[in-house]
């Protein structure tokens, strides 16, 4: 059975959270997707994905 979970931003932006909900996801061994408005905000969250962090590495593709 297919389980879905969403995350109400309160005290952070989505910049802050995405990355560590998506790094927790692929640890679980889950499947993700973000979809977004624009092509423009996928593109800027994609940017971001890349470079969040130094020491840290996302795959991901849009």
């Amino acid at each position: 059975m297919a389980e879905i979970l969403f995350y109400h931003l309160t005290e952070s932006t989505l910049e802050e959270a995405l990355p560590g909900l998506l790094e927790r996801s692929v640890d679980r061994g889950w499947r993700a997707v973000v979809q977004t408005g624009t092509e423009e905000r996928r593109d800027a969250l994609d940017q971001h994905l890349w470079i969040f962090r130094d020491d840290s590495f996302l795959a991901h593709a849009t």
